[in-house]
Formats: structure tokens, sequence, C-alpha cells
């Protein structure tokens, strides 16, 4: 019974025992919130409540077992029985980094006698996170007649400072879930500045009641100020034409994902109006509550052509100007605290802005991934010494590459299928966690069905940002199966030991821009021999792998057959691209190794291309199977990208073999 309680806990606390189980009627338990408890216990206290409602047809307001809810007085007692209170302040942490980012959130939960529990914390994030915990204990046998209550001790805290993602469909109904979780960041989409318009004050317009909301979660729901070469959106260089970045050099183009549209051009940022206009925004911002700015340079590398801009650097004067404008802004709200949202710029100019940043801005970095990535066996590693030295001396550094889903990097969110890896969240997040970082998100590229497709590595990226070294992925994945109310989760745990690594060797090789971009293509028009091992190839080291991983499937396949059938879509989607990779190895391998003039090579070419044209065909339906029982058309664009990226890079293949080399 304590183990399967246990699984009921999503993340795992860093420390928990359980002495004993107590079976109680529902009605026999009460809670008390201390005093000093604040408005974050207020709200752990209503979701306490809500919970027997909703489960137990009662409220918590019994005598015979108390749950007790406070920050502990100044001689260290809770309900009048001491509280570790040294515990809390000093929590286990990696190296040279504050405590403060751990203890802010730590907890402590412990049981007095038989009829009371303690749930400590040295402020309200920590009480919301320890009552989290304790509801998801209670929930699990709930009922209008009975509660098992676990007499635990638990000592917890975060291993990352902040856990989050970088879109979510519906903030609403999204951040009580993610907070659920102990997720605590997520982006403001709908963040607006309003039109610039010349020798006028700007201004911004934020959610600020869901922002409100979102804190009494221990939540941080930030707002932010735009891409700056972005700001043509906003009216800059018609209200402004002297902003406009000189020359050509200073257009950043577009990520491969976006198809189309402007090709944003960047700002003159050593001008000093560029300050006044971020700083007004700052304050606008500011007099609505929010103190937490994320501010974000241009998306991707450019530079204005001026002598001054040229002389220091693009990147450089953007940060610049943010920290002038900061600064000046925090003259009326000294509370005021902002970020710098590094995308892809030009990493020999981010030394500068590292350098120059006050250490108390944090620092979020996106898109870096295949910048990082150093190949190694048996996975690759992630590194950047200049990020990752300043990480290690204390600095706080967040990444927001934790791979929510299939692209390989965040900068290519092309294709929207599926895929559950709890092996790729586990290390990629536990890489960061290793190299210092302080923030982990991931990114949700759509709206639609997001939490169906994205809901896994979710809760996987909640349970390893939380706790990085606690539970191995198949426990985790028995743990979300639990939680989701699946009859046999074991058998979940089995498919996902199987298909996780699989997916983790297809959607961590090139992929997308294997088939988005045409490398696929590119390999065979070029006649360039596919090194295993290399590239889209990356997790396949002999001939022989490609099978092995499709048996794997299969192997998959048989597990699922009582399951959900989203379990049999996700593992066929996998198993064909992994033969997909195998066809297209096969045509490029015989065509760069041979001229094709015998009989025999042009016979084996022709059944090889068969055997693509198969395998595309196969690619597609599963992709459609797997999207049609979602729901009907119609789909979104990136559904229809990788439809599209299979079917251009088998017909391209062919067509080029066919009409050069067969005869």
């Amino acid at each position: 019974m304590k183990q399967q309680l246990l699984r009921h806990l999503l993340p795992l606390p860093q420390e928990i025992a359980i002495d004993n189980l107590l079976e109680l009627h529902p009605s026999e338990i009460g809670l008390h919130l201390t005093p000093n408890a604040g408005p974050l216990a207020e709200q752990a206290a209503t979701e306490l409540r809500q919970l027997f409602t909703d489960k137990a047809n009662c409220a918590p307001e019994g005598d015979r077992f108390t749950i007790t809810l406070g920050i502990p007085d100044d001689q260290g007692e809770l309900a009048n029985t001491p509280v570790d209170i040294p515990r809390l302040q000093n929590l286990p942490v990696a190296q040279n980094t504050p405590l403060s980012r751990h203890h802010e959130q730590a907890y402590l939960i412990r049981p007095v006698g038989q009829e009371q529990l303690l749930i400590a914390a040295l402020n309200g994030r920590g009480l919301y996170y320890g009552a989290r915990t304790l509801q998801q204990l209670l929930a699990a046998t709930l009922t209008p007649e009975r509660v098992i209550v676990p007499l635990a001790h638990i000592t917890d805290w975060p291993d990352f400072d902040e856990r989050g993602l970088w879109n979510f469909p519906d903030e609403a109904e999204w951040i009580p879930e993610l907070a659920a979780l102990k997720l605590n960041y997520g982006k403001m989409a709908a963040t607006r500045l309003e039109t610039i318009e010349r020798d006028k004050t700007n201004q911004a317009i934020i959610e600020k009641e869901q922002m409100l909301a979102s804190r009494c979660r221990a939540f941080n729901y930030s707002p932010y100020i735009l891409h700056l070469n972005f700001l043509h959106d906003c009216g800059l260089f018609r209200a402004y034409p002297e902003l406009a970045g000189i020359g050509d050099s200073a257009l950043t183009g577009r990520y491969f994902a976006h198809k189309e549209g402007n090709q944003h051009r960047a700002p003159c940022a050593s001008q000093p109006v560029l300050v006044d206009i971020l700083s007004e925004w700052m304050e606008s911002i500011a007099e609505q509550d929010g103190l937490d700015i994320s501010c974000w340079l241009s998306e991707r590398p450019g530079q204005c052509g001026c002598a001054d801009c040229t002389a220091t650097g693009q990147f450089a004067l953007e940060a610049r100007a943010f920290v002038q404008a900061w600064r000046r802004a925090r003259q009326n709200f000294p509370k005021l605290e902002i970020r710098l949202f590094l995308s892809t710029t030009t990493l020999e100019r981010d030394w500068r802005v590292l350098a120059e940043t006050p250490p108390e801005i944090k620092i979020e970095r996106a898109c870096a991934m295949g910048l990082e990535r150093v190949a190694h066996k048996p996975r690759d590693l992630f590194a950047n010494p200049l990020y990752d030295r300043y990480a290690e001396e204390g600095r706080w550094i967040a990444s927001y590459d934790a791979p929510i889903g299939v692209n390989g990097d965040v900068d290519t969110p092309e294709f929207k299928i599926p895929e559950r890896s709890a092996q790729r969240m586990r290390d990629y997040v536990g890489q960061l966690h290793r190299r210092g970082y302080q923030g982990a998100y991931g990114m949700i590229a759509w709206g639609t069905f997001a939490r169906e497709i994205n809901g896994f590595n979710i809760a996987a990226l909640a349970e390893w940002s939380w706790n990085s070294n606690g539970r191995d992925t198949r426990e985790f994945a028995a743990a979300w199966a639990t939680r989701e109310g699946f009859a046999d989760p074991e058998r979940v745990a089995d498919w996902s030991e199987l298909l996780g690594p699989i997916a983790f060797d297809v959607f961590d090789s090139d992929f997308p821009v294997c088939y988005s971009q045409n490398q696929a293509i590119e390999i065979v028009r070029r006649r360039q021999r596919p090194y295993l091992g290399e590239g889209m190839f990356r997790y396949y080291d002999t001939p022989e792998a490609f099978d092995e991983k499709k048996g794997a499937c299969t192997q998959a396949l048989d597990l699922v057959h009582d399951l959900p059938a989203d379990f049999a879509l996700e593992t066929t989607v996998v198993q064909t691209y992994i033969d997909l990779a195998h066809r297209i190895w096969q045509v490029a391998e015989l065509l760069a190794t041979s001229v094709l003039n015998d009989p025999e090579d042009q016979t084996r070419m022709r059944e090889y291309l068969a055997w693509l044209r198969q395998a595309g065909a196969a690619n597609i339906e599963a992709i459609r199977a797997w999207r049609g029982h979602l729901g009907p058309e119609p789909w979104h664009s990136r559904v229809h990208d990788a439809l599209k990226g299979s079917e251009r890079t088998v017909g391209e293949i062919c067509r080029f073999v066919e009409e050069r080399y067969l005869f």
C-alpha cells in the first residue's frame, strides 16, 4: 500500500518515508491554518477543502485528526510542536548554488503522534507545495466512506528554481494543472504592446487577474516585451523611422519553421529613444503588478549597419537598452525584476551580453540544442562553456529546450506528431541540472490537443526538474499511468521502457530537419555515403540496427492491445519512421558505393526504391491514423508539414534516382 501511494505522487519528493497508515472516515479530519500562513496557504487550503467536497461529500472540519498548515513562529514551533527549521535552511544544494533558491520552495511534512500532520515551510510557496503533496496522497484513497492518511516524514525541495512551459493553450485552465505538478513558470502569451505613437507614452496590456491568481498557486505567469526585431508589428518604424536598422544586415530572417512572412528588421539599438520606449513599457507593466518581465533580444542574428551599432554589436546594445530601461523603471518600481531572453543570437557576442548584464538579472536561453550538441556515446552531450561557466558560478541561467515534442531543436517546431519518451526528457533535464542551470522549460508549438500529445512529457519535465535523481524512467511511467487511472500501470511502464528509448533514437537524430529541410534528399543527390551513427542515422550503428529497432516496436505493439488506441498508433508512427530511415539509407548507400552499371545493382536499386515508396506510404498512413483518432480535419499545418515532409522526401529521392541511373 505504501508503494502504491508513492505512485500517486508526481513529482516524487526528495526525501519521503511513511511510518504508518491511518484509516479514517473523511469527516474525522480537520484542516487548520496558522494566522501567519498567508494567501498561498489559503489557496492550498481551498484546494484541499475542494478535494474533500468532490471526493468525500464533506468538508475537512473534524476533530479526530488535524492537518496543520503554517509557518513556524520565531521559536521554531508550529502548533506548539518544534519544527526543524535549520533543516529547511540548510538543504543539500549543487556546488556554488545559492541556498535561497531551494529553501524558498522547500517544505516539511511531519506526523505528531496519531492525531496530526504538520506541513511547515519558511514561506507560502513552500506551504503550497507541501499541501499539494498531501493532496496527491489523500486523493489516492479518499471516498465518502474512508481515507488512508499516511503518517509521512517528508523533506522536499526543487532541484530547479523554475520549471515550466513556453506556450500553453488556455492559461486559465492550464495554470492550475501545471501548478498541481509543481511547475511554476509560464510565458504570458496574451501580453500586448500597444501601438507605438511618436512622442506619446507607450502602454502595455497584460492579464493582471490571471497573473495574480497564478501567484496564489506559486506560479509565475510572466509578461514579456517582444523580440526587438518584431517591433515593426507595434508600429515602431512608422512612429520612429530613425530606429529602423540600417542596411540588409539588419534583416534577421525567419526560423526554418516559419515558411513565409516578414524578414524582421532589427532596430538601431544605439539610439536613446529605444531606452525611452522600453522603460515606458516596463513601467506600464509594473503599474499592473507585473514585477517580473521577460525581455527578448532580437530573435535571430542581425546587425544594424550604422557606425554606432557596428562599433559595439547588435545584441550587446540591445541588452544594454533593456538594462538601462530597467534601471530607469526601478526608480518608480524598486521591486521590478527583468530577465533577458537570448535566442539564436550570434554566439561570439554572447560573452559581451553576459559580461555586461548585472548578476541579479536572469538569463534565459533558447534554441540552443543544435549549437550545444556534442557527439558522444551512448547519448550526445550538451555543453556551452560560456553559459555553463556562469551557471557553475551561481549565475541564474535557464533553458527553453526541454524536449516536450518530437522536434530536435526548439527553433524547428515543424512537425506535430506523437512522442512519449521519458528517457529523452530525463537525459536532457539531468544534463541541465549537472550544468548548474536554474530554469528548465519546454515549448508547445500549438494549442489543440496539446495535453493529449504532450501531457506525458510535461509530467516527465515536472518529475525531473523537481527531483533529478529520483525515479527511474520505468517507475515514472508507472506513476504517470497510476495517476491517469490506467488499470494496469505496469503494462504502460513496460511499453514506455520499450518504445521510449526507440523514440529517443528516432527524434534525436536530425529530426525533423532531415525531412523538412531536404537533408535526406541532398544525401542522395550528392551521392554522399550515409554514415551510420551520424546525422539522421545517429542511433543506427549497424545495418542490423534498423531491424532491431523495428522489432522492439513490434514487441511494444504486442503490449498495448488492451490499452487506448493512441499507444498503438504512436508506436506505429515511430516504427514507420525507422523503416523510412532504413530505406533511405539503403538507397543512399547503394548509390554512393556503386556506379549502377551492373544488372544486379539495377535490380537491387529498383527493389530498394519500391521498399522506400512502401515505407513512405506507411509513414503517411500512420500519421493520418494517429491524428484522425484525435479528431477530424482541419488539422494543424504542422501535421500536414509532417505528411508533406515524408511525401516530398520519398518522391524526390525516387525521381532523382530513376531519372538518372535506372535503365
